[in-house]
């Protein structure tokens, strides 16, 4: 087996994520609860190993495979508007330092994966004190298989950070600590020829009331916590061996402090965050394979909000298409159509596209995503919005050991007046770009440096007091090595 790449831990949040296959809308069909990826693996991790300059710790518990790994990472990054307002930019040096660690459990019937990461962190510009800030992080699955046809998986992620950016298309905007944590209980159960799922998750979003620099502001809509709970069964089933059909039904209730208990508004004063609400979901899907490469079908959604009585509706055609010479595509496109208090009839084109090819040495995706989101049931609630985001990347493997990528997004987000204020049609409009370069050194370290830049225009429309004026640009440099031993 080739070496495994020293994995760099989850912690701060890079300048810029280069973009992954967008989830499935929150108003169209619920995603299954996330598993363990392909059958062998725990987490993606294939053989439960990771290849290091040491000799792993390695027990057993009644059994089990016990791995432990410790793992660091050291960085500097540099960004000239580190408060990302649009005059008075100021310059700043990041240093990064984070120790941390990494446990593998292989069993018979167990399987899970821990990791978790304390970065200390110290900055230069103005406000910012001289205190080490603490930000640590957390990724853990486990999952254990009761019978061969029942299993149960509980997975939780943490994070403590200050990313202007929390949302994959760039929503938050303004540098303010925040607590976020995804936690969630699945079971999954093969009943003859029926595949059942039941799930619950939680996600909570805690903004810190005490900002830094320039944002500065006190209590105001973006100081808002959230919490919601999300519980949900689906069930599949195949139909004359190519016939595919899923159906299943999603409950979500999000309580926002400072929100209104009746849902009537869901917004603060300014009308800046999404508020209380419950969200019912119901979906159909039915899929055909057309041959050994090819797969499509048709599904429907229908969501009520209790939040300004919003009915969000979606049916959508969807399919893939791969070679083993190296192309795919995939995807879905459809029509939604909003109707609330506040809004009748705003529908919409909805898409999930992405198509990507293989080279020798090179794989080249593009995408393009478009739809109504429900944004409270990821993270920070924003309310309902409306979301259109392009984007794509370049890989090269300029030799074993050293590839270089080049990515580009540009997101469009719109209020849609559900939990959010529609008031002049205030749009966000973002376009990030950059390259990276990584580099395996050696088997236990590796290295990125990193370029981003980041221009939002528009008004701000969802930021409320955080200090982020709707216009501003970044430059963004980091230098950062990863090591797992």
């Amino acid at each position: 087996m080739p070496p495994t790449p020293a994995t760099p831990p989850s912690t701060t949040l890079p300048p810029w994520t280069p973009p992954v296959a967008p989830p499935p809308s929150q108003t169209n069909v619920p995603a299954p609860y996330p598993g363990f990826g392909a059958p062998g693996t725990v987490g993606g991790i294939p053989a439960l190993t990771v290849p290091g300059a040491f000799a792993p710790t390695v027990t057993t518990v009644r059994g089990a495979l016990l791995e432990f790994h410790p793992t660091a990472r050291a960085s500097v990054e540099y960004s000239d508007n580190f408060f990302q307002t649009q005059t008075n930019s100021q310059d700043n040096l990041r240093s990064i330092l984070g120790p941390g660690f990494l446990v593998l459990l292989n069993g018979a019937r167990t399987f899970g994966t821990l990791s978790t990461t304390v970065d200390l962190i110290h900055d230069t510009a103005s406000g910012t004190g001289d205190d080490v800030k603490v930000f640590p992080s957390l990724n853990a699955a486990l999952r254990y298989a009761l019978t061969p046809r029942f299993s149960l998986t509980l997975t939780d992620t943490f994070i403590r950070n200050d990313t202007p950016t929390t949302d994959q298309f760039g929503l938050r905007r303004g540098r303010q600590t925040y607590n976020q944590n995804s936690a969630g209980l699945s079971a999954d159960w093969l009943l003859d020829q029926f595949a059942l799922q039941g799930y619950y998750r939680n996600v909570l979003f805690f903004n810190e009331s005490s900002t830094s620099g320039s944002n500065t502001t006190g209590t105001n809509g973006n100081d808002r916590d959230s919490v919601t709970h999300i519980l949900g069964l689906n069930a599949s089933t195949r139909i004359a061996i190519d016939y595919l059909i899923r159906v299943g039904y999603e409950i979500a209730r999000t309580d926002s402090t400072g929100g209104n208990n009746d849902g009537s508004t869901g917004t603060d004063n300014n009308g800046n965050r999404g508020g209380d609400g419950t969200t019912h979901t119901g979906f159909a899907q039915v899929s055909r394979q057309f041959g050994l490469y090819t797969n499509g079908g048709v599904q429907t959604s229908y969501s009520y909000q209790t939040d300004q009585n919003t009915k969000i509706w979606n049916a959508s055609l969807f399919g893939a298409y791969g070679l083993p010479s190296g192309i795919s595509l995939s995807g879905s496109v459809g029509y939604s159509l909003l109707n609330s208090d506040v809004e009748s009839n705003d529908g919409t084109v909805s898409a999930s596209l992405r198509a990507s090819y293989t080279f020798t040495r090179a794989v080249i995706s593009v995408g393009v995503f478009r739809d109504f989101r429900q944004t409270a049931q990821s993270g920070e609630n924003f309310g309902t919005v409306a979301t259109t985001s392009y984007f794509g990347s370049f890989l090269y493997q300029l030799t074993p050991f050293i590839n270089l990528t080049l990515q580009v997004q540009y997101n469009e987000n719109e209020p849609t007046g559900t939990g959010n204020n529609q008031n002049d049609n205030r749009q966000q409009k973002t376009l990030t770009y950059g390259a990276s370069a990584n580099w395996q050194i050696v088997r236990w370290l590796s290295a990125n440096l990193a370029y981003n830049y980041t221009r939002q225009t528009g008004d701000s429309a969802f930021n409320g007091g955080t200090g982020a004026t709707g216009t501003f640009a970044e430059n963004r440099v980091s230098l950062s090595l990863f090591s797992t031993f």
